[in-house]
Parts: C-alpha cells; sequence; structure tokens
C-alpha cells in the first residue's frame, strides 16, 4: 500500500506544478519581441520598461491621451503628463501650482459672496436691535454691490464684444492684438523710410566730403599744385538728412513702446480686471476698485480701439506714402576711373621702391645700381665703382623727376576731371537736392504728422473717457498728474 501511495502523491504534485507554469507565463512578457504581455499585464506586467495597453494586451512605449495612467500603469508619452486624476492629459492644461493668479476669478465671485453674507448679517442686526442707520447703511450698500456687479458684467461684457468684433474685422483674436499690428506696420514703414534715407545719407555724404590734391614739378625748379572739393557745398544737405535720421528713429521708437505697452496690457487685463471686481465689491475699497475697473476698460477696450481708428487715419495715407520711400534715390557715388591703376599694388611698390626703408629713387638706386655696378667692377678688375653708381642714380633720379611732373598732369586730366564734370551743380541739384527735396524730406514729415497723431489720438480719447468712467462707476476722478493732461 505504501508503494502504491508514493507515486499518487509525485502525480498529485506534478499535476499542481504542471496548473502552475501557465499562470507564471502569463504575468510576464517578452522582452525580446515585446509582443503579447499576456492576460495579466494590466496589473503586473513590467513590459519590459514599456507600458502594456490594457484594451490590446500589448507593450507599447507609453501612454496616449486619455489613457488611466494610476499606479504601475505605465509613462504618458511626451508631451502628455498624469493628471491628478489619473489619466494622461496635454501638460499645457495643467498650471504652475502657487501661482496666486490662478483661481483669481473663483476669488472675485467668493469677494462678492461674502459682501453679500456681510450685508445679510447687518440687515439682521438691524432688524433684531431697530437700528434705522444701520438698515439704512445696508441698503445703500446692497444697491453699491448690485451696481458693482452690473458694472462688473457690463465690463466682461464689453470686453467679449470688443474682441469678437476685432475677430470679424481684423481676423486678430482681441482688440488689443489688432492694435499691435497696426504698431508693427508703423514700425516697419518706419523702417524701410529708415533704410533709404541711410542709403542718401551716406552717398551724399562721400560725395560732399569728396578731394582731391595735385602737383607737378617742373624739372624740379618749380612746384605746381591744385586742391579741390567740388561738393563741399552740399555738407548741410549732409545735417539736414541726418536729423530726417533722427526724427524716424525716434518715431520708431514710439511705434516700439506702443506695441510694448499693448502687449503688457494684453497681459496684464487678465489679473486686473478680478481684482477690480474684487475690490469694487467691499465699502473700504470701492473706490479704488471702480477706478481700477475703468482703467481695465481704457487699456484694454478704449486705448487699442482709438489705435484702430488711427491705422484708419494712416491707412489713407500709407500707400502714397510708400510709393515716396521708394522714390528716395540719390546718385550713387562711384571710385574715379583708373582708381585701380592708382591704388595697384604694383604702382605702389613703384613710388615706394621695393625696400620699403628707403622710399622713392633712393631705394630703386640701390636696388637697380648697386648689383648692376658691382657686377661691372668685378668684370673691369674693380675700377669704374664709384663712377657707375653716380651715373646710374642721375638716371634713375631723372627718370623719377620725371614721372612725377607727368603722372599728376595725367592724373588731373583722366581721373579728377572725370570726376569733377559729374559733380557741376546741375548734376548735384539734379542727383542729390531734388530727390530729397521732391521726395525724401516730405516723406519724413508725414511720417512724423501721422505718428504724432496715432500716438496723441489714442492717449487724448483714453484719458478724457478714463475719467468718465472712473466716475461713473464711482471711481476717482481726480487723477493726479493725468487729470492736467487733458
Amino acid at each position: 500500500m505504501g508503494g502504491a501511495l508514493v507515486p499518487r502523491h509525485l502525480f498529485l504534485i506534478l499535476i499542481l506544478m504542471f496548473s502552475l507554469v501557465p499562470l507564471s507565463f502569463a504575468v510576464s512578457c517578452i522582452c525580446g519581441s515585446k509582443v503579447a504581455c499576456g492576460a495579466y499585464c494590466d496589473i503586473g506586467s513590467d513590459c519590459c520598461s514599456n507600458s502594456c495597453d490594457t484594451s490590446t494586451k500589448k507593450c507599447i512605449d507609453c501612454l496616449p491621451i486619455g489613457a488611466s495612467c494610476a499606479g504601475t500603469m505605465g509613462v504618458c508619452c511626451d508631451g502628455l503628463t498624469c493628471s491628478p486624476g489619473g489619466k494622461c492629459i496635454d501638460a499645457t492644461q495643467i498650471t504652475a501650482p502657487g501661482s496666486w493668479s490662478n483661481g483669481i476669478y473663483v476669488w472675485s465671485a467668493l469677494a462678492v459672496l461674502i459682501a453679500c453674507s456681510f450685508l445679510g448679517l447687518a440687515y439682521m442686526a438691524a432688524k433684531l436691535f431697530e437700528l434705522a442707520v444701520l438698515d439704512a447703511w445696508v441698503k445703500i450698500e446692497l444697491g453699491e454691490l448690485v451696481n458693482g456687479m452690473v458694472i462688473a458684467g457690463f465690463c466682461i461684457s464689453l470686453l467679449a464684444i470688443t474682441d469678437n468684433a476685432a475677430q470679424f474685422l481684423s481676423g486678430s483674436p482681441n482688440v488689443i492684438s489688432a492694435a499691435h499690428g497696426f504698431m508693427q506696420t508703423l514700425y516697419s514703414d518706419g523702417h524701410t523710410l529708415y533704410k533709404q534715407l541711410a542709403v542718401a545719407y551716406f552717398n551724399i555724404a562721400k560725395t560732399a566730403s569728396y578731394s582731391y590734391t595735385t602737383g607737378t614739378s617742373i624739372m624740379g625748379l618749380a612746384t605746381v599744385s591744385l586742391s579741390a572739393s567740388p561738393a563741399s557745398g552740399m555738407s548741410p544737405l549732409v545735417s539736414e538728412v541726418g536729423q530726417a535720421l533722427d526724427a524716424v528713429a525716434n518715431f520708431m521708437l514710439l511705434a516700439a513702446a506702443q506695441a510694448a505697452f499693448l502687449q503688457f496690457f494684453n497681459t496684464a487685463v487678465v489679473v486686473m480686471l478680478p481684482v477690480a471686481i474684487f475690490l469694487r465689491s467691499f465699502s473700504f475699497t470701492r473706490r479704488m476698485g471702480a477706478t481700477l475697473l475703468a482703467a481695465v476698460i481704457t487699456v484694454s477696450v478704449i486705448y487699442p480701439s482709438s489705435l484702430l481708428i488711427s491705422q484708419e487715419v494712416y491707412g489713407t495715407f500709407a500707400s502714397s506714402l510708400k510709393t515716396e520711400f521708394a522714390k528716395i534715390e540719390v546718385t550713387p557715388v562711384e571710385n574715379p576711373p583708373t582708381t585701380d591703376i592708382v591704388c595697384n599694388p604694383l604702382m605702389q611698390m613703384f613710388v615706394q621702391s621695393p625696400l620699403p626703408f628707403l622710399g622713392g629713387e633712393i631705394g630703386w638706386w640701390v636696388v637697380v645700381c648697386l648689383p648692376t655696378c658691382t657686377a661691372a667692377a668685378i668684370l673691369s678688375f674693380g675700377s669704374g665703382f664709384g663712377t657707375c653708381m653716380k651715373t646710374c642714380y642721375d638716371v634713375i633720379s631723372t627718370t623719377f623727376m620725371i614721372i612725377k611732373a607727368i603722372f599728376p598732369i595725367i592724373l588731373n586730366a583722366v581721373v579728377f576731371q572725370h570726376t569733377i564734370d559729374k559733380l557741376q551743380p546741375g548734376n548735384l541739384i539734379e542727383g542729390y537736392y531734388e530727390p530729397l527735396q521732391q521726395y525724401a524730406l516730405p516723406a519724413v514729415a508725414k511720417f512724423s504728422v501721422l505718428s504724432i497723431v496715432a500716438f496723441l489720438i489714442p492717449i487724448i480719447i483714453s484719458l478724457s473717457l478714463l475719467r468718465n468712467l472712473a466716475a461713473a462707476f464711482g471711481g476717482e476722478t481726480q487723477l493726479y498728474g493725468l487729470s492736467k493732461l487733458v
């Protein structure tokens, strides 16, 4: 009996072991091919350091958006993050913790509820203790609170309506972005004008500063020299173009500054509006909140809308103004003819000689005569070296004298005379004065006036309506410093 029981127990043990084998394979994956994870991959498989898709039971590199990422379910794909609810969501939807402005609209609504609760308690106290003064104060404050809610609704609705109108009319996301686009256009036009003036300034300055000096020697007995600056009379024109450049640069800076302010307003209004509503809800900060609400409407609606009015004014002149920009062209300055010959290194070597420490005829006398006379003295057994050096020097110096006397005459006839012909008064007026008088200076004047108008119209409208809105909302109307500007 005992011998028969052992195989039976062994058989039961083997059956139990083989029944557990598939279970052990079900909770592991094949790391080599990363195929099926098994029936239990969603509760235990490591998927070879990847993630397990619970629907297909396949190993995947990362979890897609909307997938569950709680516990050991896997890692969300790039650009996604695991939300507190255990789902993979877009990482940009998670706001940074600790930012005081995250729930600012909630705090504004809470401020209204707190004010209502406070007024309710005050009203009950007035009825309980029969305090007529407190009852009257509660009614006044309740009316102000209702007014504040109406004003807040008006401000929010005005912002939404203005932004929708901007999207419909200009395609911009809001009115501030549309005004910012106008400032960029104004800056770009100023930059185009500035480049045209800069090229004209370079050519005029180069022409006005052109001068030359030429001289010749008459056999070493007399020297004649001639100096001239044929276009020096254009020096005042250089100053005028320089002032035009400064004016255009200043208005470009003004346009860039307004664009920067619009960018700031576009971000600040998100915080300023709920803060203003919060402050407007309490009696002790009501005037401050009302003034801040007026400022929010001014910088987010009135000021950019006024800039768009200026854009319409500017647009009527923009096409003709750009046409004048393109016509600002003065005669380009070219180098005189034969400049390559005069500035050629070989010509410089001839004037300076191959020996830089011995220039002119002395250098050439050493270079040419010394080896020649030395060879002649060797052939004549040492005689005649001094005579040869003196005779050779006379030849070199005479040659230099003739060249120095003739070359300036040729240079004046070929080079300088050609330049003088181009710089005659008629050519200067036609090539420089007329383009600047007809196109450049009028374009600068128009651009300056339009830039001033584009700046003053929004400022005047904004400051005027700021005071009116502040008074309508129950805020401070005497804005120190600003009230004197209007």
